[in-house]
């Protein structure tokens, strides 16, 4: 392809810088952080405020393997756990449901209580109250 003008040599130039800066930036749904390389995006994980309050307030949890939306509270013998939901609308759609049985909402969250002391139950409905909507 021959160019002929000045012109259409700096469109073509502006149009190639403009490409190339297409699709470079690493960006991830929820805009996640940088990962410990330093090198690429983290996912948005929607467990890491509520896990660090609970943390910081001596409940001690950690996230479920198998489901990436739960937090298993441990003792796992206490059966208490918090799934997240993306809008308070869908937690209240997954317990009428009964996808979540015997689960409290809590915004976009559902509790399920287990055997948890009314002391440690209000140290997470705290948690979880703090966190809102903020995802």
């Amino acid at each position: 392809m021959r160019l002929r003008s000045p012109q259409a040599l700096a469109l073509l130039c502006a149009a190639l810088v403009a490409l190339a800066g297409c699709g470079g930036g690493a960006t991830s749904v929820g805009g996640g952080g940088t990962s410990a390389g330093g090198s690429h995006q983290a996912a948005f994980d929607p467990r890491n405020g509520p896990l660090g309050c609970l943390s910081a307030n001596g409940i001690r949890a950690v996230k479920d393997v198998r489901e990436s939306d739960k937090l298993d509270i441990l003792p796992a013998s206490s059966g208490a756990s918090v799934a997240f939901a993306a809008t308070p609308p869908e937690a209240q759609g997954r317990q009428l449901r009964n996808e979540a049985p015997g689960a409290e909402v809590i915004g976009p969250h559902l509790l399920t209580v287990g055997t948890l002391s009314d002391a440690e139950l209000n140290k997470i409905e705290t948690c979880l109250q703090a966190q809102g909507t903020k995802y």
